[in-house]
C-alpha cells in the first residue's frame, strides 16, 4: 500500500476510536449534527474509502469535542502497553479535575521541575498563554508524581500546601 492509503486508514480509525469513545454510533452522530454528517459518509472516512479534508476533518473533530490533535500523534508510541502509564488510585485522593495557579508557575518549578515543564508544554500546545489557571486531570497529577518518585497523595499534599493546587468543586 502507498503511504496516502496507509495515512488515510490510520487517520479513520483515529476518528473511529475517538467516535466510540464519544459513545456514538454512526447514526448518533448524523442525528446529533441535525443531518450535517451523514452516516454514511462519517463510515466511509473512518474506513478510508473516502478522504476527509482538513477543514472536514476540523469541523467532525469539533463536533466530537476533541483537539484535531488527537488524530496525529506527535511520534508517541501507541502500543498497549505504552499508552498508559499511571499509578493506583489512592482512596484518599478525589478524583475531580484539578487546578493550578499559574501566577505562581516559577515557584513551581522550584517545588517540581517535572510538573513546571508539563504545565509549559501544555500551555505551549494550547496555545494559551494568558492563562491564570490550567485545570489537569487526576491521572497527569498521577504522573507527574511518578516522575517525582512519591505517590499521589503526598504530590497533591505537597502542592495543596504552597498554595499551587486547588481541587474544583
Amino acid at each position: 500500500m502507498e503511504f496516502d492509503r496507509l495515512e488515510a486508514l490510520r487517520v479513520g480509525q483515529e476518528l473511529k476510536k475517538i467516535r466510540k469513545q464519544r459513545g456514538l454510533s454512526l447514526a448518533e452522530v448524523e442525528a446529533l449534527s441535525a443531518g450535517r454528517w451523514k452516516a454514511v459518509v462519517v463510515g466511509s472516512y473512518e474506513r478510508a474509502d473516502r478522504a476527509i479534508t482538513v477543514g472536514r476533518l476540523s469541523s467532525l473533530m469539533a463536533l466530537y469535542q476533541a483537539p484535531i490533535s488527537a488524530i496525529f500523534p506527535s511520534g508517541a508510541s501507541t502500543t498497549p502497553s505504552t499508552r498508559a502509564i499511571t499509578a493506583s488510585p489512592s482512596a484518599d485522593v478525589p478524583t475531580t479535575p484539578w487546578t493550578i495557579n499559574l501566577g505562581k508557575r516559577q515557584e513551581i518549578s522550584s517545588l517540581s521541575y517535572s510538573l513546571a515543564q508539563f504545565i509549559t508544554h501544555i500551555i505551549n500546545a494550547r496555545g494559551d498563554w494568558n492563562g491564570h489557571v490550567l485545570t489537569l486531570r487526576q491521572s497527569d497529577l498521577e504522573l507527574i508524581a511518578i516522575c517525582d518518585g512519591v505517590d499521589l497523595a503526598q504530590f497533591t499534599s505537597k502542592l495543596q500546601a504552597h498554595r499551587f493546587l486547588a481541587l474544583l468543586r
